[in-house]
């Protein structure tokens, strides 16, 4: 029966550990028995500290945290150990020997123990990492792993869930809701306004028939959908009263009504519905040919805010007592969910 001695056998079960990467010092080096085994880096670990899944030693640099994982065997009481985390080299494979993190635990016995972090800063830097390992004051091992940048395979592509308009033919003079929403995306552009968020809507007049265009751009790249608005011109010896906007600012509501005709309108009186139900009425004076004029509801406050998880479903009648006959009597309401 082979018989090995001592110091041979310490050495032997100091090679046991079943890091990614991980260089051990001897036990001699480390002035005593290994106390350390199943090193390893890990994106998860469990309650008691273990990593979860195969070791790995390759990270993409979204990763959310970084741990290493150890289990100690049979430690002494009071024992002590440290992990110094570096930076070591870029993606150039240039050398940079920064400091990142300092762990330190002090442990008995027989269990596993676990340190993690998140990035220095938003994403890990690409390059080589070594953790350099200490127990009670003298090195036992490194561990090592790398950060990869993220390819455009890990990154989703942008998505445009969807880009209306309501209506999608109007007269001259009238106005359209567009309305959308996007997935995924850096950036949202609309060909009518530029930057905007990636959910919401706006209000256009366009004067002819117009083309806009939605894009939703992110590291992949650009997608983009595109929809038409028809204008039909309108020409006719009566009023044609029509709602080109809608807004609130504090407790008002506000809107703007215009006279699309070549002929002049008559008083009229203009209805506020919100959610369906009659809330106010306003006022409107004679309105010249063309002429476009700002209004306001003045006996409703409004009192929903600005910031709400939920969209209002708001309706705003131009004439709606019909004292003014026109040649359309079907379009004078906007509709808008504010």
């Amino acid at each position: 029966m082979l018989r090995l001695s001592p110091i041979v056998a310490i050495i032997l079960i100091s090679l046991t550990i079943s890091a990614g990467c991980v260089r051990v010092k001897s036990a001699e080096d480390t002035g005593g028995p290994a106390t350390l085994s199943e090193i390893t880096t890990a994106a998860v670990v469990d309650a008691q500290g273990q990593a979860m899944g195969v070791a790995r030693e390759d990270f993409t640099a979204d990763t959310t945290t970084v741990y290493l994982s150890a289990r100690v065997n049979s430690a002494p009481e009071n024992t002590q150990i440290t992990a110094h985390w570096i930076f070591f080299k870029d993606s150039s494979n240039r050398e940079v020997s920064q400091a990142l993190f300092d762990d330190s635990i002090t442990v008995k016995g027989t269990r596993y123990f676990s340190f993690g972090h998140p990035a220095p800063s938003g994403n890990w830097e690409p390059g080589q990492y070594i953790i350099e390992i200490k127990v009670n004051g003298k090195e036992f091992a490194n561990a090592r792993f790398r950060i990869k940048a993220l390819q455009k395979a890990d990154v989703p592509a942008p998505t445009i869930t969807f880009f209306k308009a309501e209506p999608e033919a109007i007269s001259a003079g009238q106005s359209v809701v567009l309305s959308w929403s996007a997935t995924a995306a850096d950036r949202v552009d609309l060909s009518a306004a530029g930057k905007v968020p990636a959910t919401g809507n706006k209000i256009v007049n366009p004067a002819v028939s117009m083309e806009y265009t939605l894009s939703a751009t992110n590291a992949v790249g650009t997608t983009a959908k595109t929809l038409r608005v028809e204008v039909t011109s309108f020409n006719s010896n009566k009023p044609e009263l029509v709602i080109t906007d809608f807004w609130t600012e504090g407790d008002k509501a506000y809107y703007k009504i215009r006279n699309i005709a070549e002929v002049q309108s008559q008083a009229s009186t203009t209805y506020l519905y919100i959610e369906g139900n009659y809330r106010d009425s306003s006022l409107v004076e004679v309105l010249a040919p063309g002429q476009e004029r700002t209004q306001t509801f003045p006996n409703y406050n409004w009192t929903y805010g600005a910031s709400r998880a939920y969209r209002l479903p708001v309706r705003v009648c131009a004439d709606a007592r019909n004292q003014v006959g026109e040649y359309d009597e079907y379009n004078n309401c906007l509709i808008v969910e504010w």
